[in-house]
């Protein structure tokens, strides 16, 4: 695959999980009108539940406020930028489609941070008395697209048969 190529695809399926994620939040929030239902059951292991994250990724380092936020928000945007850049240099469709869901999320979670002050959550997976921490389609699309990056790393036989012949040269 050209690298062109790559970066349009990456970055289309950037937009998509974008958009994916933009459309869930607005229909959970405001079709659905889930803050006034509090939760949810949907399935005997999942609930929808309304939630304002405020920190970051399981809402671990809550932000702290206004300049907690907008440090988030800018880091976020440093982080998505480097993403951009790497995918403007892969060829690999592994990586391509996973830094393009990496990126996605990240500007999904961008936007209500910066907009709203705090990342819409409201995916709850439980089993019994335990419950995983709640989260939304940006997080699912990080999550995802990490796993790919990891993937990527670890198995790309080509990729790594060539930096072993440029370790041994």
């Amino acid at each position: 695959m050209m690298k062109h190529t790559a970066f349009i695809t990456g970055l289309i399926i950037a937009a998509t999980s974008f958009g994916l994620d933009r459309w869930s939040k607005y229909w959970v929030e405001f079709i659905f009108n889930l803050g006034d239902k509090g939760v949810v059951k949907v399935m005997p292991f999942l609930n929808f539940v309304l939630h304002k994250n405020t920190g970051v990724s399981f809402s671990f380092f809550n932000s702290g406020g206004e300049t907690g936020r907008w440090i988030l928000v800018a880091l976020t945007c440093v982080i998505t930028l480097g993403l951009t850049i790497w995918l403007k240099r892969t060829n690999s469709r592994l990586l391509m489609v996973g830094i393009g869901l990496v990126i996605g999320g990240a500007v999904g979670n961008i936007y209500d941070r910066a907009t709203v002050g705090a990342v819409t959550d409201f995916i709850q997976f439980y089993w019994g008395d335990w419950s995983f921490a709640i989260f939304n389609l940006a997080d699912s699309s990080i999550f995802l697209g990490a796993a790919l990056l990891i993937w990527d790393s670890i198995f790309d036989k080509e990729k790594n048969e060539c930096d072993d012949k440029n370790d041994n040269s």
